[in-house]
């Protein structure tokens, strides 16, 4: 299960990711420092669409700005993210949720919900991370299972100020593109929010018990996107959670990627020209339920992009650095805080 739930953190909600990660990533390098991130074309008479699967958090050092996407980005008209991730008061309103949502009422812990192996595991899972269980133990399961997911991911080096949204988002505001979000703050937030107290609890558990598995089902994930192996990607964060938590599949997945086809369909219909969307990869990949099957099945053309159309080079500078954000740090600042808080009282 962790193979789905350590990549929802990475590729699915990038306003948890920059606000729960408190770690300073290491200064490592990537063994491979060159990516082709998975892209589709979506057209119509009038209409050219560019889908870029991305990752939320990412080294800094990898170049993952291929000759496809700096085309598309170029020529694109608008440019569309999940979420307005960099909003003046996005950070405030993500720690402010952690803060007053994410934590059990007074007298109830998660050690008071689970099996005590599974405690056993989650004390010495927070020791390894370099979190204080004192204050881990007060959240509640979804915020715990989000802030070891990022926090496991931050320790491998990646960091959620180098990920390919929050680097184009703020090349697209540069160049004064037309900006589109798929969804507000408030709906984002909701994703994990309003859980049900039993799927939210499954999901750190599953989490938990599958934890010896984590490094090596993360590293294939983030190999099969830097490779850009769509179907792999599927396999890894998609297939399992279909069978084993599919109201959390449906709620991450299936209902979004039906509102974003919509939207994209909408766009495309009632107007022209040219767009580049950047969202996390799981959305774009497999047969069914993908952003790019659905609006394939609305009758628009669709095919894979930037394979074998642009050719690559190897010479490509590494003009994705994370973005000097200090939002991003207050915020981390207060997470920080917040946790030194709760471990003093």
């Amino acid at each position: 299960m962790m193979k789905k739930l350590t990549a929802a953190a990475a590729t699915s909600l990038v306003l948890f990711a920059n606000a729960i990660a408190t770690a300073q990533a290491p200064d490592t390098e990537p063994v491979d420092n060159k990516a082709s991130p998975p892209m589709w074309r979506v057209a119509d008479a009038d209409s050219e669409f560019i889908l870029l699967g991305t990752f939320h958090i990412l080294p800094p050092a990898l170049e993952w700005r291929t000759p496809a996407l700096n085309a598309a980005i170029r020529n694109a008209d608008s440019v569309y993210f999940e979420v307005e991730a960099d909003a003046s008061d996005a950070q405030t309103k993500t720690v402010n949720v952690l803060m007053t949502q994410g934590f059990n009422p007074p007298g109830t812990t998660l050690s008071s919900m689970l099996e005590e192996s599974d405690r056993q595991k989650l004390v010495t899972i927070t020791r390894d991370l370099g979190l204080p269980f004192a204050a881990i133990d007060p959240m509640r399961p979804w915020q715990a299972f989000l802030t070891l997911s990022v926090q496991f991911i931050v320790q491998q080096g990646f960091q959620p100020g180098a990920g390919a949204d929050s680097v184009l988002l703020a090349e697209a505001r540069t160049l004064g593109k037309e900006l589109r979000f798929f969804e507000t703050l408030e709906e984002q937030l909701g994703l994990f929010t309003t859980l049900d107290s039993q799927t939210e609890k499954q999901l750190l558990i599953l989490t938990l018990q599958d934890w010896e598995n984590q490094q090596e089902m993360f590293d294939d994930l983030y190999m099969a996107w830097r490779d850009g192996d769509a179907d792999f990607i599927d396999k890894q964060m998609n297939d399992t959670m279909r069978l084993e938590t599919p109201a959390v599949y449906d709620r991450l997945i299936v209902k979004r990627n039906e509102a974003w086809a919509e939207d994209i369909a909408g766009a495309m219909n009632n107007g022209a020209g040219t767009a580049l969307i950047a969202v996390g990869a799981g959305h774009l990949v497999g047969d069914e339920n993908s952003v790019p099957s659905l609006l394939a099945a609305k009758g628009f053309e669709v095919s894979r992009y930037g394979l074998d159309d642009i050719a690559a080079t190897d010479n490509a500078a590494n003009d994705n650095a994370p973005n000097d954000n200090a939002q991003a740090a207050d915020a981390t600042d207060d997470i920080e805080a917040l946790l030194e808080n709760i471990e003093n009282q």
